[in-house]
């Protein structure tokens, strides 16, 4: 057989290897938007490609909303150039072959290159699809994961900030220019309380693809925490930052965004760090676009601030530089404890539980104040790894030791974290006797300020068996009208109220009319900071039901209860 007789066959062959490893060709072209695929796509992609598939516009409003910004990030995205050999990519998303209102879907794993045209931008793409099946699926949805956030396909935090760090290297070594900035949802947490966690959702993911396209090619961003976006743009001087700012603001001002529960309206504020001098690793860029936004939302709520237009000193800037470094290392390296501070029933004088508090050392054994601590994990997005780091080893110490009763504090966002929720659910929701030996100590400033989440939050937790507390009763917006709503088990009254009534006739009078008024509402009451016995008695006549503090006894990192025999026999 020559030659020309051998080309069908061979092309033949090919098309049925390609199906049966459920592979297709495609090229596309950005003249005319048009997308050719090799004669095996629709036997594949379960689709006639020619009339569902015919242009690149077509095959982009397939793809699922989730999982759409990857695929443009990754090809249109990398931060990369054409040399005149192309670019390579490669990328995973979900396809709805018959259209998003079709429950079909499809995982492709997609390679190949893009070639630039006179402008730079992405003029032909050439690249192979690929279904993965069950058992790839599932390794590529893990590997989509470590590298992509799940609500809104950008970049997750890890990836963002290891592209953000070869940048700062890239800008250091060929003397480029390029910026950092972090955009914030300004009443993301309105929107949540009002319609729920689906339309919240919903507000993220539109406000990710807005950003997504305005931002030019080699650009990038990534989803840094819960409202938080990060943005990398090349090729930005520190007096270009504020007009680039504006193009994203923009993207929010003016638009409301629909959703399911009707028209929403959010606003961005942002700050950002010209990378070089100011910011020659990741850590100070992340804290010094962290201090701009922070001005920025001081100033203004929908506005741009650069880290360089209200410097602060150098030594403040190594302080926060230090302290940032000492949150991310304590969490990564696990270097967190908790320390037990019994709290004593008021009459008999015996512990009735004990609260978990933070303690924490630095990379050189020093001990970080869990106050400041607590401060930096918040404004560097981390409260909810820590909030879940207290929990687990809370959790750990309930199912270790069956007589152990333990109370802890949780940041004003756990309700929203439901990582959070979910994790212990799964823990104790079959165990309600480790439940009911767990108290969970919410601020009364968070939950008034946020009251339906707050209640709803409270009732969640009760459902699982456990305890609430109002802590540091007194020292925010007192309402008794919504501690009733909130329907909580204690009340503790803020310490410094307690620790000088027998000196301090209006703390006396305050104490007294908040014991009295807990109890009128059914709640048990703890005293903090109890520091002497003419304090402690003082309290007694008024019928508080607990007490804490040094009096009674200072945290201790000492586990102060015995491990079942079993256990200690074990062991």
């Amino acid at each position: 057989m020559d030659k020309a007789g051998a080309t069908p066959k061979l092309a033949a062959k090919a098309r049925d290897i390609l199906t049966s490893l459920g592979e297709v060709v495609y090229d596309w072209s950005a003249s005319g938007d048009r997308l050719r695929w090799s004669s095996n796509a629709s036997e594949v992609l379960g689709t006639n490609v020619l009339e569902t598939f015919g242009t690149g516009m077509h095959f982009t409003a397939s793809i699922t909303p989730d999982t759409i910004a990857a695929r443009y990030r990754s090809i249109f995205g990398s931060g990369r150039t054409d040399d005149g050999s192309g670019v390579a990519f490669d990328c995973i998303y979900c396809l709805a072959p018959n259209g998003l209102d079709n429950e079909a879907r499809l995982w492709v794993e997609e390679s190949g290159r893009w070639y630039a045209g006179e402008d730079g931008r992405a003029a032909i793409v050439q690249g192979v699809l690929r279904v993965v099946d069950e058992r790839h699926q599932r390794q590529q949805r893990l590997l989509f994961l470590s590298q992509f956030d799940e609500l809104t396909g950008l970049y997750n935090r890890s990836v963002f900030f290891d592209q953000l760090a070869q940048t700062i290297k890239k800008v250091e070594n060929n003397r480029d220019k390029a910026c950092f900035l972090i955009a914030h949802i300004d009443n993301l947490r309105i929107v949540n309380e009002a319609y729920g966690f689906d339309i919240a959702d919903e507000v993220i993911r539109e406000v990710a693809y807005r950003i997504s396209r305005r931002l030019r090619d080699g650009d990038l961003v990534g989803r840094i925490s819960g409202t938080k976006f990060g943005l990398l743009i090349n090729n930005c001087s520190e007096q270009e930052m504020p007009a680039t700012a504006e193009r994203f603001l923009d993207a929010l001002r003016d638009d409301l965004i629909t959703t399911e529960a009707g028209p929403v309206h959010v606003t961005l504020t942002m700050g950002g760090v010209a990378l070089g001098d100011n910011a020659k690793d990741v850590r100070t860029a992340q804290v010094c676009a962290l201090d701009a936004l922070d001005r920025a939302k001081h100033h203004h709520r929908g506005t741009f601030r650069s880290f360089s237009a209200v410097p602060f000193a150098l030594e403040e800037r190594e302080r926060t530089v230090k302290m940032a470094d000492n949150v991310i290392s304590a969490l990564n390296d696990r270097r967190i404890q908790l320390a037990f501070q019994p709290v004593v029933e008021a009459q008999s004088g015996d512990v009735s539980f004990y609260e978990g508090l933070l303690r924490v050392d630095d990379a050189d054994d020093e001990p970080i104040p869990a106050g400041l601590f607590v401060e930096f994990a918040e404004k560097l997005g981390l409260a909810g790894m820590l909030d879940h780091r207290i929990l687990e080893m809370t959790l750990d110490v309930l199912f270790t030791y069956p007589e152990a009763k333990v109370s802890i504090n949780v940041s004003p966002d756990v309700g929203m974290n439901r990582d959070w929720c979910t994790y212990l659910e799964a823990r104790i929701g079959h165990c309600p006797d480790v439940a009911r030996r767990l108290t969970v100590e919410i601020t009364e400033t968070a939950a008034i300020r946020h009251m339906q989440e707050a209640i709803d939050f409270v009732k969640k937790l009760q459902d699982l068996s456990c305890k609430v507390a109002i802590d540091d009763f007194g020292a925010g917006y007192t309402s008794f009208r919504n501690l009733q709503a909130l329907q909580v088990d204690l009340v503790k009254i803020d310490g410094s109220f307690v620790q000088d009534i027998d000196t301090n006739s209006q703390n006396y009078a305050y104490v007294r009319m908040f014991a009295a008024l807990a109890k009128e509402l059914g709640l048990e009451v703890v005293a903090e900071w109890v520091e002497s016995e003419a304090v402690a008695e003082l309290l007694r006549e008024m019928g508080v039901d607990y007490f804490q503090g040094y009096h009674f006894g200072k945290a201790s990192l000492e586990r102060p209860w015995r491990l079942p025999d079993s256990a200690a026999q074990a062991s």
